[in-house]
């Protein structure tokens, strides 16, 4: 089982408060949406849980062992993250996944599961496009199934449905409520308060 605790964080910018004192725990089986208004830290707690951002004060433990100044790559492989800006390599799909499933900790084998391609509705002709040329829709799956692909313990999610049809979001926000990995989800969308197994965590 991960464990993982965020104890009384706080983080200052520019004389404005993000965090003040913010505390979360959470496991690998857990599900979680963080809501809140726009702009009071719910992608900042994302990049501390991934190591990129830094805090001024507090905790960040897993299983007990204090990551406050871990190496991200260590951090990161708890981890799978679908950000909101979908970003991903200029390159065909096809090269994009070859690129990550050479990247250490990953076990990817660069083939995207043909059931996935299904449940999301991606057309395997979209393999031999660059992304540049897919939809926003397009690279939201894609980027979703990735994730899943890293089988990684714990999904962040940042508004991963935002660029979706009623239709597809409604099998993004199933999968990821039936699915036995923990999930935190950011999200506006108000279909995932139809997601029955998420506890909601207001900022």
């Amino acid at each position: 089982m991960l464990e993982i605790k965020l104890n009384n964080i706080s983080l200052e910018y520019k004389d404005k408060k993000i965090l003040d004192k913010f505390s979360l725990q959470f496991n690998d089986k857990a599900k979680i949406l963080l809501v809140g208004k726009s702009g009071i830290g719910k992608s900042t707690i994302f990049r501390i849980l991934l190591g990129f951002q830094k805090f001024d004060s507090g905790q960040y433990l897993i299983n007990d062992k204090d990551y406050s100044n871990c190496d991200i790559a260590e951090i990161r492989k708890n981890f799978a993250y679908v950000d909101q800006e979908n970003s991903l390599r200029k390159l065909s799909v096809k090269k994009y996944l070859e690129e990550i499933s050479k990247f250490n900790n990953n076990t990817f084998n660069s083939v995207i599961d043909e059931k996935l391609c299904d449940y999301f509705e991606f057309e395997k002709s979209l393999f031999e496009k660059d992304i540049w040329q897919l939809s926003g829709g397009e690279k939201q799956r894609l980027a979703i199934m990735i994730s899943i692909m890293l089988d990684r313990p714990i999904f962040l999610l940042d508004e991963c449905t935002s660029s979706l049809d009623k239709t597809l979001k409604k099998k993004v926000v199933n999968y990821f409520n039936d699915c036995e990995k923990g999930v935190i989800a950011i999200s506006h969308d108000s279909i995932w308060d139809d997601a029955d197994k998420f506890n909601r965590v207001e900022l």
